[in-house]
């Protein structure tokens, strides 16, 4: 979607984004990505087989698209209470830009 000229906004949906879509979400200002779990879980969560992706894979291709913010979700539910810390502290080591992971009914503005 284009916000304003030369700014776009980019949704993965519930699936992590696929190389032939690359180009549409390359330089966005915002990118909606999946991320199930953080990378270090991925043996407890199993991402892959639903899937989905982890916080490090989501944000290792923000950094490779230049994507400018990058907005994290469709999480699981176990660690609610430290989800948000334990996703960006994750997410930070692989990705440069500005990186939310919102509560549920959280708002942001554009």
């Amino acid at each position: 979607m284009e916000l304003e000229p030369g700014r776009k906004l980019t949704c993965c949906g519930d699936e992590p984004c696929h190389a032939q879509s690359e180009d549409y979400a390359r330089g966005s200002s915002w990118l909606l990505h999946e991320a199930f779990c953080l990378h270090s879980q991925a043996d407890v969560f199993e991402p892959y087989e639903k899937h989905h992706s982890t916080v490090k894979d989501a944000c290792q291709l923000a950094q490779r698209l230049g994507v400018e913010n990058l907005l994290l979700y469709h999480t699981e539910d176990k660690n609610l209470d430290k989800r948000k810390e334990l996703y960006l502290a994750e997410g930070r080591a692989y990705f440069r830009g500005n990186l939310y992971v919102p509560d549920d009914l959280e708002t942001l503005t554009l």
